[in-house]
């Protein structure tokens, strides 16, 4: 899957499953964020209404009607039950049924097919022999895991390559043992919730130094941050679930905000004092 350098995702759950959500609303924010540079489009099997177990990858498709070459990253093996529960099933059958209903959905093979939630897999080994057997058969172009451990990974790439991995790595709070894995493998990372997800504090609560910079230059906090990790974390790409058009715009700003050693140092001196080294 190519991804442009330095570059951000986004990411659709919001705009699906937030409260108060419609369909035009994303559709919205989707086109305005394809006007803005995005990188990708990144949705899954569980980003799904009661009424339309494919919401969030309708969503993303629209992004291909207007860019067709965009890439579109999609998920197996999660998937919602009913107004507020979700389940997992990673087995090799239920991973390809989603494989199959994602290709179907997209009209094409999807860019990129992860195992959602590879912290509650039952048997690793075989979904990711299934993922390779998709690979191979060009169900879907390339494949990766999501929410997996540094000894998953290393597991995983004992049976096949991986194209890609997705984990979070909210600023200021999550570890970066995967991303630093990743990194020095060669694997791409995108690095989801960014921002903390929206149950967090505040970012500037979290960066507060880049915060500051941010505030004396006049640009958000939010494009700082960013502009500042993408300078700082090579083979990274930030997936942003933002759902207001304003802050998806701003947000894609970031890769063209110049950085500086002030800004360099405030970002690696706010993850430091958390105790995160990347």
């Amino acid at each position: 899957m190519a991804l442009p350098a330095p570059g951000i995702v986004l990411g659709v759950a919001s705009l699906v499953l937030k409260e108060g959500a419609t369909i035009d609303g994303a559709l919205a924010v989707v086109r305005a964020a394809v006007d803005a540079g995005v990188a990708a489009i990144d949705t899954a099997r569980a980003y799904a209404t009661v009424d339309d177990d494919a919401a969030g990858e309708r969503i993303a498709q629209a992004a291909r009607v207007q860019s067709p070459g965009i890439p579109i990253i999609t998920k197996a093996g999660h998937f919602r039950l009913g107004r507020a529960a979700w389940d997992s099933d990673t087995s090799a059958e239920r991973v390809r049924a989603d494989a199959l209903r994602s290709r179907e959905v997209l009209g094409a093979p999807p860019s990129l097919l992860l195992l959602h939630r590879t912290d509650r897999v039952d048997d690793l080994d075989a979904s990711v022999r299934e993922l390779a057997a998709l690979r191979d058969e060009g169900v879907v172009q390339a494949i990766g895991l999501s929410n997996a451990t540094v000894e998953q990974l290393e597991r995983a790439r004992s049976i096949t390559t991986l194209d890609a991995v997705e984990n979070r790595f909210a600023l200021g709070i999550d570890e970066a043992a995967e991303y630093r894995y990743c990194r020095d493998a060669g694997i791409p990372f995108l690095a989801y919730a960014p921002f903390g997800g929206p149950k967090a504090d505040p970012l500037a609560t979290h960066v507060p130094h880049v915060a500051a910079i941010a505030l004396d230059r006049d640009v958000s906090v939010h494009r700082a941050a960013l502009a500042a990790m993408l300078d700082a974390m090579p083979g990274a790409w930030p997936v942003i679930g933002s759902t207001r058009i304003d802050s998806v715009v701003d947000s894609l700003a970031a890769v063209d905000l110049a950085v500086d050693d002030d800004l360099r140092t405030a970002f690696a001196g706010d993850l430091r004092a958390r105790g995160i080294a990347i």
